[in-house]
């Protein structure tokens, strides 16, 4: 199972035969590292090319970008659903704060 892996990263059927599996783990952990900093660097430059077709007040990141390549659903989910509730208790904040004086003629 872990050959294809070993293959697809660059090694050698005789490299592979002669690591050991805690050294093809930290390989493997290196060329991910790696990749992740490369998919990083593209979208840095990414943003620059698209940035004159986003909205002036456009919030978009570079996890924006990346994350969507190296997270499951799962995490996306989770993430995008703790996003909303920082955006809404911004968004409560901000209200309270410009309709206080509303609250306190009651």
């Amino acid at each position: 199972m872990a050959e294809p892996v070993a293959y697809a990263i660059g090694l050698k059927p005789r490299e592979f035969e002669e690591m050991q599996p805690g050294e093809f783990l930290l390989m493997l952990e290196a060329v991910n590292r790696q990749r992740r900093e490369e998919d990083y660097r593209t979208a840095y430059f990414l943003s620059f090319v698209i940035a004159p077709y986003l909205k002036r007040d456009s919030k978009l990141t570079l996890e924006d970008i990346v994350d969507p390549l190296w997270m499951t659903e799962e995490e996306l989910k989770a993430k995008k659903e703790e996003k909303a509730r920082q955006e809404k208790e911004h968004d409560r904040a901000v209200l309270e704060q410009e309709f206080a004086w509303a609250l306190r003629r009651e």
